[in-house]
C-alpha cells in the first residue's frame, strides 16, 4: 500500500515534472525564435550602422570640402571687395576730375568765344579803316 502511495506520488511529481518541462521546452522554443529575430534585427541594424557611419563620413568629407570652398569664396569676396573700393576710389577722383576739366573747357570756350568776338570787332575796324583810307 505505501509503495503504492510513493509510486502514484512519483508519477504524479512525473507528470508534473514533464508537464513544467513541456511548459519550459515551449518558452525556450518562443525565447530561441525571439532570439533569432533579435539577431536578424541586430544584423540589419549593424548594416543599417555601417551604411549611417559611411554615410556620415561620406557627408564629413563633403563638409570639410565646402568649408574649404567657403573659406575661399570668402577670402575671394574680401579681395573682390578690396577691388571694388579701390575701383570705387578711382571713379570718384575721375569723377571730380572730369568735373574740373569740363569746367577747365567752360572757361576756355568762353575766352574762345570772346575772342573771336573781339577779332571779328577788329576786322570790321580794321575793314572800316581801310574803306575810310581808300576812301581818301
Amino acid at each position: 500500500k505505501e509503495a503504492k502511495h510513493i509510486a502514484e506520488e512519483a508519477d504524479r511529481k512525473y507528470e508534473e515534472v514533464a508537464r513544467k518541462l513541456v511548459i519550459i521546452e515551449g518558452d525556450l522554443e518562443r525565447t530561441e525564435e525571439r532570439a533569432e529575430l533579435s539577431e536578424g534585427k541586430c544584423s540589419e541594424l549593424e548594416e543599417e550602422l555601417k551604411t549611417v557611419t559611411n554615410n556620415l563620413k561620406s557627408l564629413e568629407a563633403q563638409a570639410e570640402k565646402y568649408s574649404q570652398k567657403e573659406d575661399k569664396y570668402e577670402e575671394e569676396i574680401k579681395v573682390l571687395t578690396d577691388k571694388l573700393k579701390e575701383a570705387e576710389t578711382r571713379a570718384e577722383f575721375a569723377e571730380r576730375s572730369v568735373a574740373k576739366l569740363e569746367k577747365t573747357i567752360d572757361d576756355l570756350e568762353e575766352k574762345l568765344s570772346h575772342a573771336k568776338e573781339e577779332n571779328l570787332d577788329m576786322h570790321q575796324m580794321l575793314d572800316q579803316t581801310l574803306m575810310e583810307l581808300n576812301n581818301l
